[in-house]
């Protein structure tokens, strides 16, 4: 990987790096900044962070279109990034030379139009045993009398991380019994907040009693505040971490894009993801041989995991975030 990352780096540096423009970065992570900073101390290429959520961030690029003003994308979710692929906005057919452990693998598209950083899972539940007597146990739990009113999810229009979170669901129960069950909780009191840290302090000032949040917000959250306990209900849906490189990008652009990439799946870019932000988006599962997770994420029980397949629910994105928004979120 050194060698991969110094030869990059020599290309770059053949392209004129020290007259290039910043590569310019669009990132939805909290360890995006930290990762950046090692990666311009480690080459000397400057970097231009654009840090957003995911919803904002994908609008911005959909706003964009073919005008893009980004080099690199790296946000939580492969549906999104093979639809900017299915409209050749991605840069395809190269990865570096890492090592992919099986799960890495799995998530590994052939075309190699983005590439798999690490794992996280789209909804787990947070609860807080002080208020709840008897902990849910499946997704269905949720309905229940007990928790009329209580519990609360992001929305998935706005958070990235949610969507497949609800196609996880529709997927496992199947599109009419998934669709029966959130509406299910919209009669049982649901609530629905923009994004994860929104949801997080509802349940904190006791608004709700579960929140239904990404795996990574929830074990940094729990260990910051006592009583709260995770659930991980079947069935969990996997939630990759992707990287990919712009279609646009030429010669010197593409050098340092690909030195960029080549950094994050090195063991420097992975210890500056872990340390970037412990409290919520370095709680993810690495995918490379050899990088061990953080202990917290080690301790996460997992019965079931539901993988989505990108080219089916990439495209419905769409119709089901249009869908969750008419009949449950109104």
């Amino acid at each position: 990987m050194k060698r991969l990352v110094l030869a990059l780096l020599l290309a770059a540096a053949g392209a004129g790096v020290a007259r290039a423009r910043p590569l310019t970065i669009y990132a939805a992570f909290g360890y995006d900044r930290a990762v950046a900073q090692a990666f311009t101390r480690s080459t000397g290429i400057p970097v231009q962070l654009v840090h957003l959520s995911t919803g904002p961030l994908l609008a911005r690029v959909q706003a964009e279109g073919a005008r893009a003003q980004w080099d690199v994308l790296w946000f939580d979710g492969n549906l999104a990034m093979r639809e900017l692929a299915l409209q050749h906005r991605l840069a395809c057919g190269w990865m570096p030379g890492v090592s992919y452990d099986a799960a890495g693998r799995a998530l590994l598209p052939a075309d190699r139009c983005y590439l798999p950083t690490g794992l996280t899972y789209a909804g787990t539940m947070l609860v807080d045993t002080r208020r709840v007597g008897t902990l849910p146990r499946s997704w269905a739990d949720l309905a229940s009398p007990a928790l009329r009113g209580k519990v609360g999810m992001n929305n998935p229009a706005i958070s990235g991380p949610t969507f497949p979170f609800v196609a996880g669901i529709l997927q496992h129960d199947g599109m009419r019994a998934g669709k029966a069950y959130f509406e299910r909780l919209k009669a049982n009191g649901l609530r629905v907040y923009p994004t994860n840290s929104v949801t997080l302090r509802a349940l904190q000032y006791g608004q709700i009693d579960v929140a239904v949040v990404q795996s990574s917000a929830a074990l940094g959250f729990a260990a910051r505040q006592p009583g709260l306990r995770i659930v991980a209900a079947p069935p969990s849906a996997e939630l990759p971490s992707d990287i990919a490189i712009g279609a646009a990008a030429r010669g010197r652009a593409l050098a340092q894009a690909r030195a960029f990439v080549a950094f994050v799946l090195s063991p420097a870019g992975q210890r500056a993801m872990q340390h970037g932000d412990p409290s919520a988006d370095s709680n993810y599962q690495p995918l490379l041989q050899g990088v061990a997770p953080l202990p917290a994420v080690s301790s996460l029980a997992v019965p079931a995991r539901e993988r989505l397949d990108p080219r089916i629910w990439g495209p419905r994105e769409g119709a089901v975030d249009s869908w969750f928004s008419a009949h449950v979120l109104h």
